[in-house]
């Protein structure tokens, strides 16, 4: 309904489309779970967080086929585990298993709710599909949200978004439930520079969002053409991409404010907050994060998340690697490159 709306109604009806978000139930007891952690000390939290691994392996031993055959076969009891150890004798969820195993994996039990479909980006070969409970996207939300709050973030915030979502001839969209006016990273060229400008004026974020290679180039673009926005922006946050620190740099020194990131996927099973650049620590209410040696001082990422039971994905594999900063510090290297892309004949970049 939101997506089909014309854009005045949009404008007209946003309250109630933001209020679906920050006054949903589960919105609300994660987002107090995350504030009342911070009074928390480490022994807590991560008993806190072996109960819920506990509960995910429990459900999913009752309700999964692929894991009640799976747990019999190499003899897991997760109803009877005193350690996040014992949980190694199950082999590891890759994406080729998750597609050859998708219908047994979904849960015979209905989740409150419902669920909705999710791909990934299909960086490096052919997007997954996963289904994901619709509270997900609260839950998410929550995380986000409560780490963006480092930068000063407000709920009653507005954001500009360079993302790619689908615009057909349009330059931007409105987004009532996130706050933000979403522009089109693909269209923004020379030739467009002042619109977008001109929009975001008029629109007054407090913050930039989006891929670090569409604000870079955008930055570029003004820069280039003497413009400049006129609004006072809190800070920028950065999604999806790896950070090229060169590219970053140049935007916060541009726009004159600090910039902030985190490390996720469209499966979520992990989330790791950056907690100085380039360095990030895994959430332990959000998943279960193991880190598998590769030998090369590099470690594989291995999840198992808290936040899904339509689908739960148990010692999931993933294609990101991770280098111990020590203090519970990781450098993360995703599979998407920021850097890479192409030019469009208008100095596009995609």
């Amino acid at each position: 309904i939101r997506d089909n709306m014309p854009e005045p109604l949009k404008y007209l009806t946003a309250s109630l489309f933001r209020n679906k978000l920050i006054k949903n139930k589960t919105y609300r007891q994660f987002e107090r779970v995350l504030i009342e952690r911070a009074a928390l000390d480490d022994d807590t939290i991560q008993k806190n967080q072996f109960e819920n691994l506990k509960e995910i392996l429990t459900y999913a031993n009752n309700y999964v086929p692929y894991y009640n055959e799976l747990f019999k076969r190499v003899g897991f009891q997760p109803e009877i585990m005193q350690t996040a150890k014992e949980m190694e004798v199950i082999p590891f969820l890759t994406k080729e298993l998750i597609r050859e195993n998708f219908e047994s994996l979904i849960s015979t039990k209905d989740v409150s709710g419902g669920n909705y479909i999710a791909t990934t980006g299909g960086s490096t070969g052919e997007p997954l599909k996963v289904l994901l409970d619709y509270d997900c996207v609260f839950k998410e939300n929550a995380f986000v949200n409560h780490f963006r709050s480092n930068l000063g973030y407000k709920l009653s915030d507005k954001l500009a978004t360079f993302r790619g979502v689908e615009f057909g001839d349009k330059l931007w969209k409105y987004n009532p439930m996130q706050n933000e006016l979403i522009f089109s990273p693909f269209k923004l060229s020379k030739k467009t520079i002042v619109r977008y400008v001109n929009k975001i004026n008029s629109y007054k974020p407090q913050y930039l969002n989006g891929y670090l290679s569409s604000l870079y180039f955008f930055a570029k673009l003004l820069s280039e053409n003497n413009l400049e926005l006129n609004t006072s922006l809190k800070g920028i946050f950065l999604i999806s991409e790896n950070i090229d620190h060169s590219q970053r740099q140049f935007i916060e020194d541009f726009f004159k404010v600090k910039s902030s990131t985190f490390y996720g996927h469209s499966e979520r099973c992990i989330i790791a907050e950056e907690l100085a650049p380039n360095e990030y620590s895994f959430d332990p209410y959000y998943g279960y994060t193991e880190l598998i040696d590769n030998k090369d001082n590099t470690y594989t990422i291995v999840g198992t998340g808290f936040l899904n039971k339509t689908m739960p994905l148990i010692r999931y594999k993933t294609d990101d690697v991770a280098i111990d900063l020590f203090n519970g510090k990781y450098k993360i290297d995703g599979s998407r490159k920021s850097t890479m892309g192409l030019y469009g004949k208008n100095d596009e970049f995609f």
